[in-house]
């Protein structure tokens, strides 16, 4: 398995974000934003930051694991390796390899982090997850800063059964 990051925002798609989030304040003008304001859109999950993108390619995963991600469908497309050509596919087995690329923006990567980052999710679905979000800090430390599992962000598990990793977090 390989995780790599294609595309992530850039300075450009930065300064793109802060001009669209300054005209539904009635302001003009192109201007760089701090790592403070990225720091607070992103928490503050307003609409701009559905404008940065990111292209996220995992490489050789499960068929299992790629199922799991598919399932997330608002601000994401997926693109994995049809199954179609193959004569034999009702053979292939649930854990046989494929390629799955991501064209997401930061709103839907922050969402699917909450899910696949979550101890309930299946152990390998996360073990991707998590090197994700390590491929994004080494791109992207301010967005890597808000991909959590669903209790962190929400301050409390809502599963209908807890993991009890919130619990031991907060004591």
């Amino acid at each position: 398995m390989e995780i790599e990051i294609l595309r992530f925002p850039t300075d450009v798609d930065w300064a793109r974000c802060l001009f669209l989030a300054r005209v539904t304040q009635g302001k003009d003008g192109m201007i760089t934003p701090s790592e403070e304001w990225k720091r607070k859109i992103i928490s503050a999950e307003h609409s701009p930051i559905r404008t940065l993108m990111y292209t996220i390619a995992m490489w050789q995963i499960p068929y299992f694991a790629s199922v799991h991600f598919v399932r997330h469908k608002f601000g994401v497309e997926h693109y994995v390796k049809s199954q179609r050509v193959n004569p034999n596919r009702g053979e292939d087995r649930q854990d046989s390899p494929v390629n799955h690329v991501m064209d997401l923006n930061a709103q839907a990567l922050i969402n699917i982090s909450r899910k696949r980052l979550c101890y309930k999710a299946d152990p390998k679905t996360r073990e991707i997850m998590e090197e994700i979000a390590s491929e994004i800090l080494k791109v992207d430390p301010v967005m890597h800063d808000f991909m959590v599992p669903d209790c962190v962000y929400r301050g409390a598990c809502h599963e209908f059964q807890s993991c009890g990793y919130f619990e031991k977090r907060t004591q």
